[in-house]
């Protein structure tokens, strides 16, 4: 992955056909889904600082036109 911000190609999300990347520090990343060059989707990801807890937060329009925001988080056993 390159975290410079500029768009690249996604396949197989109905959702998006672009994402863009950028790190704000060591453990976070913003990241925006754009579909026919709109922005339809923008997030964070955070991984905290013991290394073993990542939360991604996106918020935004899906495919069918629905708001969505979604939490998700997952722990390293």
């Amino acid at each position: 992955m390159v975290y410079d911000g500029k768009d690249r190609l996604v396949t197989g999300n109905p959702d998006a056909d672009m994402v863009s990347l950028k790190r704000v520090d060591p453990l976070t990343t913003e990241f925006s889904q754009k579909k026919r060059g709109r922005v339809v989707i923008v997030g964070t990801t955070v991984i905290s600082p013991d290394g073993k807890v990542m939360t991604i937060m996106t918020k935004g329009i899906n495919a069918r036109g629905q708001a969505v925001t979604d939490v998700l988080v997952f722990e390293k056993r």
